[in-house]
């Protein structure tokens, strides 16, 4: 009876250890999906305002095709890439970095803000993207890189804010930030496509989302760093 009675603490010891199990995996998930999540957003925000390359993707678009206007997303894309392994670098090359990230966070904090502010500048001239002239280089996906990959801001964002987000947030908010510039440089061109005229409105309401969720991260890093100090 004894040994019965064992054996049967043991069996239910057993199940309550695998439903904590699985209740910890799942929690695990959330997270991650979380952190995903706020990578798209973030993607998708620092993807939509006008600039340069979502210009480019415009004209490309309107005057030759969808695929044109795409790969210059993909290569302004890559350079993002590039500016993501140099900021990885940076990170794993500087052993103290720990008791400089809350100043870290604040100039990031600053970028995200001037990012919003030019945004918000732009919002009475979304029109104006709709009829950029078409450029003349050869190869679009070239045009892209190139246009990206010689521009201030996005190393500045990889350098400040996004060396944060991974030191925070770990790399799953990678996986969503490169979905967020995917799903924006796919979904941009085709929309440009189907409803040229009827744009302006939609990339006005896509426009507010990307200020909203600039000011939103700007707000959390410098969070970030006032919890940090205290």
């Amino acid at each position: 009876m004894r040994i019965g009675a064992c054996q049967g603490r043991g069996r239910y010891k057993d199940s309550r250890t695998t439903e904590v199990s699985w209740r910890d995996g799942g929690v695990v998930v959330l997270e991650i999906l979380a952190t995903v999540l706020a990578g798209i957003g973030i993607g998708l925000s620092l993807g939509a305002p006008p600039g340069p390359v979502n210009a480019i993707i415009a004209s490309q678009t309107v005057t030759r095709s969808w695929r044109a206007g795409f790969l210059v997303g993909v290569g302004a894309t890559t350079a993002d890439t590039i500016f993501l392994a140099i900021a990885f670098l940076a990170r794993t090359a500087v052993a103290g970095i720990g008791p400089y990230v809350p100043f870290i966070a604040l100039l990031g904090a600053g970028v995200m803000v001037y990012f919003a502010w030019g945004a918000v500048r732009s919002w009475r001239r979304a029109q104006e993207i709709l009829e950029s002239k078409p450029d003349e280089h050869a190869k679009s996906y070239m045009t892209g890189l190139s246009v990206n990959i010689t521009s201030p801001y996005p190393i500045l964002w990889w350098l400040t804010a996004g060396l944060v987000l991974i030191n925070q947030l770990g790399p799953a908010v990678l996986v969503g930030f490169f979905a967020g510039l995917l799903l924006w440089i796919t979904v941009f061109p085709l929309a440009l496509r189907e409803a040229q005229r009827r744009i302006a409105r939609t990339y006005q309401a896509v426009l507010a989302f990307s200020i909203v969720c600039l000011l939103a991260f700007a707000a959390w890093l410098v969070w970030s760093a006032l919890t940090a100090w205290v």
